[in-house]
């Protein structure tokens, strides 16, 4: 069944995003000042793009799906009004896929986009499988359970756990050694986080889980200053006397990495400094299936350095005059996921193409596609990159 009259109307609550210049522009910046999103510097050739492209979801009414949608709308429309290419588009949910058996009837110069969670790859069997890998693919892979190994698609990875080798790296580079891992129920990956670290020869001096009960003493308790305290009291009641002490915390940490929703990220932070901790240097995953999203000036988040999509950390993206100011990552899949469709099709790019894109820096080459998350730290309550 095709969604495209659906597209249409989707679409075009958005195309206000959308900017009304005569040519696709590549955004130079002062990496020190601003982070910016690109447009790859190269010409198109319309004739030889996809005539349709198709997109495989789990649910075209699911919230992830929803905003996938809204991503790759908003480009749709900038590449009608800067190049005047406009594809037919079709959205196809699995329930749609599963009754025409797994059979998309690709046309020629046709592109299938797949936006694969976790619903949508729990759904497909290997026939289903085998017949998308046939086609020519751009694969979102947004999904945590283990993929096949298929060599006939475009793979823009989304797994998160690919970030925290990253970031983990970073910290060891810069000097971290002995760390306190934090993290909560809905991100359950200490475990994982510590066995990178020990990877890297890092010291794991204790991880500990995130609660709404637990929070409001967890730092105080892990950096031991309860203890600090508890010692001042029985030295008073061996003197008999009052003593005016002051606490001090565990010496023997250097670093603590979060991973946890930037709501509990913005408790922490300010906890840790009032607990003798602004020494310390604090690095955050942030929770990628909470919807909490990031402010123009995160003042509690100061000093912390983290990983996430450019369009997540308040980016700038010229070539839109009006960006949404709540920002989700499904949105930034949608968007770059169409702009590789595109890129892997057309004659100048189809073998090399590199640039800043809505979910990091993407590089094609080989026909392997490479992604890397930003790394930012917050300076003032700013977002300064650090890399990539």
């Amino acid at each position: 069944m095709s969604y495209f009259y659906k597209f249409l109307i989707i679409s075009a609550n958005l195309i206000l995003f959308v900017g009304c210049s005569t040519n696709i522009p590549n955004n130079t910046f002062d990496s020190n000042k601003v982070i910016a999103i690109e447009k790859p510097e190269i010409s198109y050739d319309p004739t030889k793009l996809p005539e349709s492209i198709n997109v495989l979801l789990f649910d075209i009414e699911g919230l992830k799906e929803k905003e996938f949608i809204s991503g790759l709308s908003v480009n749709y429309y900038y590449f009608k009004k800067q190049i005047n290419y406009s594809p037919q588009i079709s959205f196809i949910n699995i329930d749609e896929f599963n009754k025409s058996n797994c059979d998309l009837k690709q046309r020629h110069k046709t592109t299938l986009i797949v936006f694969l969670t976790d619903e949508l790859w729990g759904s497909l069997d290997n026939v289903c499988l085998n017949n998308i890998f046939k086609l020519k693919t751009v694969l979102i892979d947004a999904a945590d359970f283990p993929r096949t190994n298929q060599q006939s698609h475009v793979v823009l990875n989304l797994n998160k756990k690919k970030e925290y080798r990253s970031l983990l790296e970073h910290a060891k580079n810069n000097g971290s050694n002995n760390v306190l891992i934090i993290d909560e129920e809905e991100t359950s990956d200490k475990t994982i986080l510590s066995e990178i670290w020990r990877e890297l020869d890092g010291n794991v001096l204790g991880s500990y889980t995130s609660s709404n009960k637990s929070s409001q003493n967890l730092l105080s308790n892990i950096l031991l200053i309860e203890s600090s305290k508890e010692r001042s009291r029985k030295l008073s009641r061996a003197l008999s006397t009052s003593l005016e002490t002051f606490p001090r915390r565990r010496k023997d940490i250097d670093s603590i990495i979060l991973s946890v929703s930037l709501a509990r990220a913005r408790s922490l932070k300010p906890e840790l400094e009032y607990n003798f901790g602004e020494s310390l240097s604090v690095y955050l995953f942030p929770d990628w299936d909470n919807e909490t999203f990031y402010l123009q000036k995160e003042l509690d988040l100061e000093g912390i350095a983290l990983i996430d999509f450019p369009w997540m950390l308040n980016s700038k993206a010229t070539f839109i005059p009006e960006l949404p100011s709540k920002r989700s990552r499904d949105f930034a899949s949608g968007f770059d996921a169409y702009d590789i469709a595109l890129l892997i099709s057309n004659p100048s790019s189809s073998n090399y193409f590199k640039y800043i894109g809505m979910t990091g820096e993407l590089v094609y080459k080989n026909g392997k596609l490479a992604r890397k998350s930003l790394k930012a730290e917050i300076q003032k309550g700013f977002f300064k990159l650090i890399g990539y």
